[in-house]
């Protein structure tokens, strides 16, 4: 069990970077076919994304750093927005992070560029990953009878 949990935690952080990774199939599958609980499904998947969400966090950061064009965007818009901008992106990881738009992908490399302090973000982001993935884990054994049967 350990090793599934482990392999479904690493599925998961590949598809919070690489988007055909589709780790909202993979829950539901795990759901129907593992026989765990929903909520455990829920952990693995959203400790994973959670995972890379840190990753690109970090990355988007060093990125905007060292990109001319790309930071100069983030300024313009931090100039723009001001003191709103962290409170704001916070407000928007929520669907973000509970229906995927915008693709949480992207608010998790934007959010070093515009000083979003990362436990805030990654906090939400678990949560409501947490949520959805739990939700879709729970739907995969009746989905799985109603398709396949």
């Amino acid at each position: 069990m350990l090793m599934g949990f482990l392999s479904l935690f690493a599925f998961s952080f590949a598809g919070g970077i690489i988007w055909v990774f589709n780790v909202e199939t993979a829950a539901m599958v795990y759901g129907a076919r593992s026989g765990w609980h929903p909520l455990l499904v829920g952990l693995a998947c959203a400790g994973g994304q959670s995972a890379a969400y840190t990753f690109l966090f970090f990355a988007g950061d060093w990125l905007f750093r060292r990109w001319r064009w790309g930071r100069a965007q983030v300024e313009r818009t931090r100039a723009r927005y001001g003191s709103k901008l962290a409170s704001s992106f916070l407000l928007l990881t929520v669907p973000a992070a509970l229906v995927g738009i915008p693709p949480m992908t992207a608010m998790a490399a934007l959010a070093g560029g515009f000083k979003v302090r990362l436990l805030p973000m990654i906090a939400l982001a678990f949560s409501f990953r947490l949520i959805r993935f739990t939700i879709l884990a729970s739907a995969g054994t009746p989905l799985v009878a109603w398709c396949c049967s």
